[in-house]
């Protein structure tokens, strides 16, 4: 896939590698040349120095072409924009857009935006980890009751994936067990220290945590 990224900080930088290293065509976007620099001589993409919100500078960098854009730069003005640019202007296909502070979230929304929160993703994993003891993990925030977990089964209350996914109205997208990610289908067995990730709501993630980590049965 075509890759533009703006803001090269910590997260568009690891990003921008990562994806790179994974065989993607990557842009990667930033007005501060030091900032690129951090990247290093094994980055396999293009680094781009410009305003992030340039029309020019993003045509430079394939806007037009490309399959993701992703608006990770630390201010969330120029990411709100960018965004739209993309989306609306260059009509790119998938638009995710780095939320610094977590309040504003609400505009990213009306904007039709898709959004990540690292701020409000570390505050959960960490009320989790401090209330949980570690067997579960906040892995995405989707939107405001919607999220990726990924929870340990302590207590063996089901058979199988879809009689968790019939009682809590989640969704299982892998099991992992014994050091191993499996795709699950909707018979797989389950068992005692198996960890599901699924996709939940808040409130039914407060009911499953219950049941097959404390053992109460709703």
């Amino acid at each position: 896939m075509y890759i533009v990224i703006i803001g090269c900080g910590r997260l568009g930088s690891g990003l921008a590698m990562e994806l790179s290293n994974d065989g993607h065509d990557v842009v990667i976007v930033d007005k501060y040349g030091e900032n690129l620099e951090r990247l290093g001589s094994g980055f396999n993409g293009i680094r781009l120095k410009g305003v992030e919100i340039d029309n020019d500078t993003l045509m430079e960098a394939g806007i037009e072409k490309a399959d993701i854009f992703l608006a990770m730069t630390p201010a969330d003005n120029i990411n709100i924009m960018a965004s739209q640019i993309a989306k609306n202007i260059f009509k790119v296909p998938t638009v995710i857009a780095r939320i610094f502070d977590p309040s504003r979230e609400f505009i990213y929304r009306k904007l039709g935006l898709q959004t990540i929160s690292p701020t409000e993703l570390g505050i959960n994993i960490i009320k989790n980890k401090i209330i949980d003891k570690n067997s579960i993990d906040t892995l995405l925030i989707l939107n405001d009751d919607v999220s990726i977990e990924a929870i340990i089964i302590n207590k063996l209350k089901f058979n199988n994936v879809l009689e968790i996914e019939d009682k809590f109205n989640c969704r299982i997208c892998a099991v992992s067990r014994n050091g191993e990610f499996i795709i699950p289908n909707k018979n797989e067995l389950l068992k005692k220290g198996d960890k599901i990730i699924c996709s939940i709501s808040k409130e039914n993630k407060e009911k499953l945590v219950k049941t097959i980590m404390k053992g109460s049965l709703i």
